[in-house]
């Protein structure tokens, strides 16, 4: 987190981040901003509200990486992928490899990353060395589950806390456990982001004067924290429980507009590329290129 001072009066930028209580981790980042804030009113909070909703709940990372391990121990003879962006859910793969005691298979770039990140001897581009791999979010679909299972028993996992996740095969919320989303797929709440209820608990500790949300969303009752805590920032509002067929639905324009977004970039970027190939790209995941040949 960013915590500024000056004229303008005293302003926290949290990022991405978990307010969680039960790791010493967390407490440790607790007792540090409050002693940062000491009796200083806070003027400005620009909060992480990617799950400013009620419908939002989900475990701690501690208990769903157990879940992760558990998912894994089930299936001792399969390779297992993994699900992750380009950055986020370091602590969850090295959790992983630390309690089965091997390697993480990770792409080319993403070791890079790793290494920068002082992680030198957990992560490997070697196939052989492992059974269980990191693999691009944009190339972890039923599609690519399936091929991988004419090669070799492979079962996917992934970790996120999305609104899409919180459904399971029979169509309930499940937000606290994982789900069977696929005959090859597990999903399982992990995410980065805090939940619903730690961001209120987040904002009744800090009070702050004002609050916006670094996430913007149409309508803005989706996860708009003024929406839901301005009534702690002596702003009055109603709040409004929002189902999680309208969260879906939300998400599901995003979506498109997120679609039309990479579109641009990737045409921004030159070379010729089809807009029916971005979108299959997009929707479907990419297919995978000769430098990551070590992925099948």
């Amino acid at each position: 987190m960013y915590l500024f001072r000056g004229e303008f009066g005293c302003m926290l930028y949290t990022g991405d981040f978990r307010w969680e209580k039960t790791s010493d981790r967390a407490l440790i980042g607790r007792e540090m901003l409050l002693d940062a804030l000491k009796d200083v009113k806070l003027d400005y909070l620009y909060l992480d509200n990617t799950y400013c909703n009620p419908a939002y709940t989900f475990p701690s990372r501690e208990v769903a990486a157990k879940q992760v391990l558990n998912i894994i121990a089930s299936y001792p003879e399969h390779d297992i992928v993994i699900a992750i962006d380009s950055l986020g859910k370091e602590n969850l793969l090295v959790y992983i490899s630390r309690a089965l005691k091997v390697k993480i298979w990770v792409w080319p770039e993403r070791l890079q990353t790793m290494h920068l990140l002082g992680f030198h001897d957990i992560f490997t581009t070697k196939t052989s060395l492992t059974r269980v791999r990191a693999v691009p979010r944009y190339s972890f679909s039923i599609e690519t589950l399936e091929g991988l299972n004419t090669i070799r028993p492979t079962i996917g996992i992934m970790p996120s806390g999305l609104p899409w996740v919180l459904k399971t095969n029979k169509g309930k919320p499940n937000p606290f456990g994982p789900d069977r989303y696929h005959q090859y797929i597990y999903t399982v709440p992990y995410s980065d982001h805090s939940c619903y209820p730690e961001i209120q608990d987040f904002v009744k500790l800090l009070t702050p004067i004002n609050i916006e949300g670094i996430v913007t969303s149409a309508p803005s009752y989706i996860n708009n924290p003024l929406y839901y805590f301005g009534h702690l920032c002596g702003t009055k509002h109603t709040p409004q429980v929002v189902s999680h067929q309208q969260l879906e639905t939300t998400r599901s324009g995003n979506s498109k507009l997120e679609r039309k977004n990479v579109i641009k970039k990737l045409q921004k970027r030159g070379g010729r590329v089809s807009r029916a190939s971005i979108l299959r790209r997009v929707q479907r995941g990419v297919k995978v290129l000769d430098s990551e040949a070590s992925f099948v």
